[in-house]
């Protein structure tokens, strides 16, 4: 921190008013570099985030969801006798549930957040005031990539350590039959990737809804361009499978082949192979990681690019 001095001596100011006082006493500021004004605009986007209700009652509805599926599952396990149910609230398959829980419905959520993030400061008028501090317009783009990546990475250790826990609670209730040993070396590794593919998951909606809100210079292209993306991947993936049997040729290789550079598929395959070793399950896609995990990453490079050339270019006086 370097202190920058007024010039005023002791004796000066002893003669001042009290704000004045404040008014003329040394500035703190950070260091100057690239990264330390970025962590700090990183720092002012949390900042924004934790105090926004929105981001609350997210967080809220999503605890809450992830009890109630819990719960649900507990009053299921009453009528079971063969106690197949209420080994779902043990770990390694309750650690599934709870990923998969926040993955289904709750990807939505980080669009909302993340789509008002980007555009709502358009909406606001704030986009202004922020291009005037100094920083660059990169900072401030990477600031809330950044951000939400934090977002991300909170939000899925939160909903799987509460998964774990509320399911190993419930299933004491029930006096579950220990799981069979699972906890090796090759088990946590391959659960590590899989709970850092589902930070991905989000993370890279949010990229989507963050482009959407630039894009459209409003929380609403944001939101509305994010979710529809989502929604609208798996019906693309279904119609171009259904289409691919009606004709032949090169038009039927190609619709076949579209599916694999969509977003859901890719992530659906990385996700699955590691389930194979963590929960057993069976994956039925023949894309290797290594393609999957490159095409994401070109989604994520392309859609940052366009969003920083259209922040750079962009006029926003008016």
């Amino acid at each position: 921190m370097h202190p920058i001095d007024t010039g005023l001596s002791t004796s000066a100011r002893e003669g001042q008013p009290l704000a004045e006082q404040f008014a003329s006493a040394p500035v703190l500021l950070g260091r100057r570099d690239y990264l330390s004004v970025l962590l700090r605009l990183t720092a002012m986007e949390l900042y924004k985030l934790r105090r926004r209700p929105l981001t609350r009652i997210s967080a809220l509805i999503a605890l809450l969801t992830t009890l109630l599926v819990f719960f649900a599952l507990f009053l299921f396990s009453t009528g079971d006798g063969s106690g197949q149910v209420v080994r779902l609230l043990l770990p390694p398959t309750s650690l599934n549930i709870a990923v998969q829980t926040a993955l289904t419905p709750f990807t939505i959520l980080i669009i909302i957040i993340a789509g008002s993030t980007a555009g709502g400061e358009y909406t606001q008028g704030t986009i202004r005031l922020l291009f005037t501090r100094g920083p660059t317009r990169t900072q401030f783009l990477l600031a809330k990539v950044g951000a939400m990546l934090i977002c991300c990475i909170v939000g899925i250790s939160v909903l799987s350590i509460s998964g774990l826990v509320i399911g190993y609670l419930l299933s004491l209730l029930r006096q579950a039959p220990s799981p069979a040993p699972f906890l090796t070396t090759s088990w946590l590794l391959h659960t590590g990737l899989f709970l850092l593919l589902a930070i991905f998951n989000w993370f890279i909606f949010a990229v989507i809804a963050l482009f959407f809100g630039i894009l459209g210079r409003s929380s609403a292209a944001g939101i509305g361009g994010g979710i529809v993306w989502y929604l609208l991947e798996p019906i693309i993936g279904q119609i171009c499978q259904l289409s691919s049997e009606l004709v032949q040729g090169p038009v039927s290789a190609f619709l076949r082949a579209l599916p694999d550079y969509l977003i859901g598929n890719n992530l659906a395959t990385l996700m699955a192979h590691q389930g194979y070793y963590i929960f057993g399950s069976s994956s039925i896609s023949t894309l290797p990681d290594a393609e999957a995990l490159t095409v994401l990453l070109a989604y994520i490079v392309l859609l940052l690019s366009i969003a920083g050339w259209l922040n750079h270019r962009r006029d926003i006086t008016n």
